[in-house]
C-alpha cells in the first residue's frame, strides 16, 4: 500500500500509532491507531488479528480508527461486520472516531446510522465519500476533512449539531434534501466545484462565514428557520437562491457575488 500523503506530516499523532513504513522520508510512518491489545493498526494487523477484531464487532459498536488507511477489501469487511438485520441490513455504528483516517477506496456510508458521535476531523477521502441517507443521531464533525473527488450527503439527517469547518471539497458536493436539525457550521469551507443545497431545511443556525464557492452553488427551495450567516462568503460562480430567500436573509448582504444571484 502506497502512502496516500505525498508529503507526510512530521507531526506525531496524539494516539499510539502503528509506525509501519517509517523511514528517513517519513519518520512517523503509518498514523493508524493501535488495535487494542496489539501494536499495529487495523490495516497492518496480521490477517488472524484482523479477523478476530472484525468477528468481535456487533452492530452499534464504538469504533476508534483514527489515522487508519482503508482500501476496498478492508472497508467492505468492516461494514459487513456492522450490518444489522433489524435495520434492513444496513450498518449501524456507535461512537466513531475516524479523525485523520485515509479512505483510498469509495467510502460508503450511505444509509449508515450513527448512534453516537461521529468524528471525521482531518479525514481524507481520496475517492468518493458517500453519506447519502445516513442518519447522525448525535453531534457530527468533519472539520478539516478533504473530499478529493465527491462528497455526497443527499437525504442525510443530522439530528444534532454538525460542523464542516475548514473542510475542502475538491470535486462536486451534494447536500440535496439533507436535514439539519441542529446548528451547523460551514465556516471556512472551500467548495471548488458544483455544490448543491437544494431542498435543504436548516432548522437551526447555519454559518457560512468565509466559505468559498468556486463554481455554481444552488440553494433552490432551501429553507432557513434560524439565523444564517454568510459574512465574507464568496460566490465565484453562479449562485441560485429563491428570490424570497435572497430578500429575507440579511446574512447574504455581506457575501460577495461575482455574478448577480437574481439574474
Amino acid at each position: 500500500m502506497t502512502d496516500p500523503r505525498p508529503n507526510p506530516s512530521p507531526i506525531v499523532p496524539s494516539w499510539p500509532h502503528c509506525g509501519h513504513g517509517s523511514g528517513e522520508q517519513d519518520p512517523v510512518g503509518c498514523r493508524g491507531i493501535h488495535v487494542p491489545g496489539h501494536t499495529a493498526c487495523l490495516t497492518h494487523l496480521t490477517s488472524t488479528g484482523r479477523r478476530a477484531y472484525l468477528d468481535d464487532l456487533r452492530p452499534g459498536a464504538d469504533l476508534d480508527l483514527r489515522g487508519t488507511t482503508f482500501e476496498d477489501r478492508l472497508w467492505d469487511s468492516l461494514l459487513d461486520a456492522l450490518r444489522d438485520s433489524f435495520a434492513g441490513g444496513e450498518p449501524v455504528m456507535g461512537d466513531v472516531r475516524f479523525a485523520s483516517a485515509v479512505f483510498e477506496c469509495n467510502a460508503w456510508f450511505d444509509a449508515v446510522t450513527f448512534g453516537g458521535s461521529a468524528v471525521f476531523d482531518e479525514a481524507t477521502f481520496q475517492d468518493d465519500g458517500w453519506f447519502e441517507g445516513a442518519t447522525f443521531e448525535s453531534p457530527a464533525s468533519f472539520e478539516g476533512a478533504a473530499f478529493k473527488t465527491y462528497g455526497g450527503f443527499q437525504d442525510a439527517t443530522f439530528e444534532s449539531r454538525a460542523s464542516f469547518k475548514g473542510a475542502t471539497f475538491t470535486g462536486r458536493a451534494a447536500f440535496d434534501r439533507a436535514t439539519f436539525e441542529g446548528a451547523v457550521s460551514f465556516e471556512g469551507v472551500t467548495f471548488k466545484e458544483f455544490t448543491r443545497f437544494d431542498e435543504v431545511p436548516f432548522r437551526s443556525t447555519v454559518d457560512f462565514t468565509s466559505t468559498t464557492f468556486g463554481a455554481t452553488a444552488t440553494f433552490q427551495e432551501a429553507t432557513f428557520d434560524g439565523p444564517a450567516t454568510f459574512d465574507s462568503a464568496t460566490f465565484e460562480g453562479y449562485a441560485r437562491f429563491e428570490e424570497e430567500t435572497l430578500n429575507a436573509l440579511e446574512g447574504l448582504r455581506s457575501a460577495t457575488f461575482r455574478h448577480d444571484p437574481t439574474a
